[in-house]
């Protein structure tokens, strides 16, 4: 059944350490009762070996394939969770070689005779239901770790804990609620009694056990956790995207000391900390960057939604007839595959959000053709659905906060008219005309109020707000513009930059028309405007002018906390003017942003950097001391440092060591460091066996 613990117990023993050690390749994929094989071959390429966008294009059998060839000769384990098809298992198998080098599958799944058809000789392993020892055992840990509880509290406990009918689910969600009020006995009591009344003899009855955390919510995160129904079963939810759309909804109560985003952030972390919501993957900073639902969880979300009125989802191969069910729904959201049939969505004037996902990787062509009579509508997400042109209707939407499109065409200047906007999503290969093909973003953003996110895909062009025809001063400026991402250098211009001077992230990247211009070192030299950026990831375009770089790495602005660098080519010794940045936490070395076989850096730098990645790097001698040279660094990720010989003096000492694909001596040296040194996590992913088997790349 779901929430005993098969998710939880796998997980524990793909992550043990001596598994980490045992096994060349480890790979998890969610299987989830809807997929697409396609998904499960990409996820797993992504697991075992370094993705790319060639791979997207490969056919399935194509896919499988090359997992397999990458598989084979190596010691391997594979999880596949949530399995409830023998489909899905028929699908992948044929990518597993069985070379009896002691490779192992896992595979997670509620129904036995599935497990058996998996493995015929082999039985399941069967999870049980908790004891009331050990249902107690659990609650009294989840709530105060190694102390006991109060002796007063253990009676009205072990009542509690006896009545979740030992499904561990249920004890860690009642923890969330129950270590709000650690000590309160007349709290417990009257929890015990709540459970008392909604328990059954059914143990697979225990979405009403679990409701009782969602009814002790305040009413601001019981809105925040409904709304996260939306996304489709085991989705794997950017928290970004998350807060902007809580954001967007008006669910983020807004005071003098935080920023919206702030907020929203603290509002995840309260839904994690009470177990409402599972923390997925975690940024170089420790900040939570996905999360997801508990299946059961998620049902509950649907069917609170569903009693409010709150939310519809909308899940079915053929989109006819939506509008049964949708009339008093206040958020639709529809979850389609890319064989689902064209349709027209209903006109529903109190919607606030309608959301699309695809059950697969790929844009659905032409699958909703929109009414969209939502004078209410404040989110719009359609980046899944294809269209040849821009929905004029859109326009009319003049509540409209949160907008995301895939996007072929121009995008008009007219989406200026949005003035509650706040976070646009732009996807997609799209041209202007008007430029000459050159994506150019023709939003007039300094006049837009509300403005806080810009997410292109594309690197764009941004509009100068300085026009030369009347020269006049700009009407308004981007006071609350906080990221924007990812523009070409040739707009990094003091002009651009004086309308959003809140600005915190910022993605540029060189193009070939920014190559051409004879401006580049004052391009970068204009970051020095954005005086409170935070975070800047920069791509370059080819490896010459090394000079003009330099130049512009010397005015770089103090207030960076986060910066991402790829294709610069620059020398090492030109890394100073980096390390001197007094706030830097987390640096991020792409594609030989600095090449030569020598690295030595100076002992004045680095005085606040925690996280550094180097990827891809002719590096050979790193000649540093972690203690002396980077005394607060605790992460540290190689990844494709083919050459690097040995680490720098000390990386024992960092909190957690990642090797990904690496030459051989530092592999080795990361292995020894696992198995001798505690209190360091160190993580490994090797592709050297694929050099003793040459012909398997054939």
């Amino acid at each position: 059944m779901g929430g005993i613990g098969k998710t939880t117990l796998a997980r524990k023993a793909f992550n043990d350490p001596y598994t980490v050690y045992h096994f060349y390749c480890r790979a998890w994929i969610t299987v989830s009762q809807v997929y697409q094989a396609r998904d499960l071959l990409l996820a797993l390429w992504s697991s075992i070996a370094q993705s790319t966008d060639k791979m997207v294009e490969k056919s399935n059998a194509q896919l499988a394939e090359i997992v397999y060839r990458r598989l084979k000769g190596k010691r391997y384990v594979i999880v596949m969770d949530d399995m409830w098809s023998i489909d899905a298992w028929n699908d992948v198998k044929r990518c597993f070689p069985d070379d009896e080098n002691g490779s192992r599958i896992v595979v997670t799944s509620r129904f036995k005779e599935l497990a058996t058809n998996v493995s015929p000789k082999k039985p399941p392993h069967c999870m049980n239901l908790l004891n009331i020892e050990q249902s107690w055992e659990l609650l009294e840990k989840l709530i105060f770790g190694t102390a006991s509880c109060p002796h007063e509290l253990v009676g009205v406990g072990k009542q509690i804990a006896k009545r979740c009918r030992g499904l561990p689910l249920a004890i860690v969600v009642i923890a969330g609620v129950l270590s709000r009020d650690i000590g309160a006995y007349n709290c417990w009591n009257e929890i015990a009694e709540e459970v008392s009344s909604v328990v059954s003899t059914d143990p697979e009855n225990c979405l009403d056990i679990l409701a009782l955390s969602y009814n002790c919510l305040p009413h601001h995160l019981k809105a925040c956790f409904l709304y996260m129904g939306i996304f489709p079963e085991d989705c794997e939810i950017e928290v970004s995207k998350l807060i902007n759309l809580w954001a967007a909804e008006g669910f983020l109560y807004l005071n003098s000391e935080k920023q919206l985003e702030q907020i929203g952030e603290d509002y995840l972390e309260d839904l994690i900390g009470r177990n409402l919501v599972l923390v997925e993957k975690k940024r170089f900073v420790g900040e939570v960057k996905t999360c997801r639902l508990h299946d059961f969880l998620r049902e509950l979300c649907l069917k609170e939604a569903q009693k409010e009125n709150f939310m519809h989802v909308i899940q079915r191969r053929s989109a006819k007839g939506v509008q049964a069910g949708t009339r008093n729904q206040r958020r639709l959201s529809f979850h389609l595959d890319p064989y689902s049939h064209a349709t027209t969505a209903p006109a529903i004037p109190h919607v606030s959000s309608f959301v699309c996902f695809t059950l697969g990787t790929d844009i659905v062509p032409d699958i909703l053709f929109f009414q969209l009579g939502f004078k209410l509508l404040r989110v719009l997400d359609v980046f899944f659905l294809h269209f040849d042109y821009f929905p004029v209707q859109i326009l009319k939407l003049i509540h409209l906060r949160y907008l995301a499109l895939y996007v072929t065409y121009e995008l008009p200047a007219s989406v200026s008219q949005l003035r509650n906007l706040q976070t646009l999503v732009i996807h997609g290969p799209w041209l202007c005309q008007e430029s000459g093909g050159r994506p150019t973003l023709l939003l007039e953003y300094w006049s837009m109020p509300s403005l806080r996110h810009v997410h292109v895909t594309v690197a764009c062009h941004l509009k100068n707000p300085f026009t030369v025809q009347d020269n006049l001063p700009r009407p308004f400026a981007s006071e609350h513009l906080q990221t924007l991402y990812t523009i070409q250098f040739s707009s990094c211009t003091k002009e651009v930059f004086s309308v959003m001077p809140h600005l915190k992230k910022l993605g540029i990247c060189e193009t070939r028309e920014d190559y051409s211009t004879d401006s580049f070192s004052q391009v970068l030299n204009n970051l020095v405007y954005l005086q409170e950026l935070e975070t800047l990831e920069c791509s370059f375009h080819t490896q010459k002018r090394e000079v003009r770089r330099i130049l512009g790495l010397a005015l770089l602005p103090v207030t960076l906390r986060h910066l991402s660098l790829s294709w610069s080519y620059l020398p090492w010794k030109y890394m100073t003017s980096i390390a001197m940045l007094p706030n830097l936490e987390v640096l991020q070395l792409k594609n030989y942003a600095f090449q030569g076989p020598k690295w030595g850096p100076t002992e004045e730098g680095f005085r606040s950097l925690k996280h550094l990645l180097i990827e891809n790097m002719d590096l050979i001698h790193w000649e540093a001391t972690i203690f002396r040279h980077f005394r607060c660094l605790q992460h540290l990720v190689l990844k494709s440092c083919k050459l690097l010989e040995k680490f720098p003096f000390g990386v024992e000492n960092l909190q957690r060591l990642e090797v990904h694909y690496c030459s051989e001596p530092i592999e080795n040296s990361a292995k020894e460091i696992q198995e001798e040194i505690e209190g360091i996590d160190v993580i490994i992913r090797s592709d050297r066996y694929l050099f003793l088997f040459p012909f398997l790349c054939q």
